[in-house]
């Protein structure tokens, strides 16, 4: 009888040690996860090629954060290519496609198109969650600042 219940103490011993041990993880990881997520809030109010744009980049690269930066830049982009008349709104169409078809298609984009591909494959880096570092995202800032200096057009759209 002593067997078994030295057996069964041992048991509950090891249980009880690995589920303190999920506690106190818990306890120290959980208020780091929470504070990554609320650093991560972004200016919805943002516009492409506003101060508050190249703000929340800065924000995102002070913060680590190069991926979601580099998304949010480049949906801003996106965002104001969609509004133009000539944006191809098919569905069929990939990515790389539609924008490579409203750069083509649109002539005020012109002297940009190199620009704006540049900007799209930064995104795809930062979408597939590969390794960006401060310098993709430094990079994909030049790029929009170089975008919005030389192309009046998508600043244009964003008015309207």
């Amino acid at each position: 009888m002593e067997i078994i219940s030295s057996t069964l103490l041992i048991q509950l011993l090891i249980a009880i040690s690995i589920s303190l041990g999920v506690v106190i993880l818990w306890i120290f990881y959980y208020p780091q996860m929470r504070l990554r997520t609320s650093n991560t809030k972004t200016d919805k109010n943002a516009e492409f090629g506003s101060n508050e744009m190249f703000e929340q980049i800065n924000y995102f690269n002070s913060r680590g954060n190069f991926n979601e930066g580099i998304m949010f830049a480049y949906n801003l982009l996106r965002g104001s290519l969609s509004r133009m008349e000539k944006y191809p709104n098919d569905e069929s169409l990939t990515e790389y496609e539609t924008i490579k078809k409203t750069v083509n298609d649109i002539p005020e984009l012109a002297n940009i198109s190199n620009l704006i591909l540049s900007a799209y494959g930064e995104y795809e880096l930062a979408r597939f969650r590969t390794k960006t570092d401060s310098g993709n995202l430094d990079n994909m800032n030049s790029i929009l600042k170089n975008i919005a200096k030389n192309n009046n057009f998508i600043l244009q759209r964003r008015i309207e």
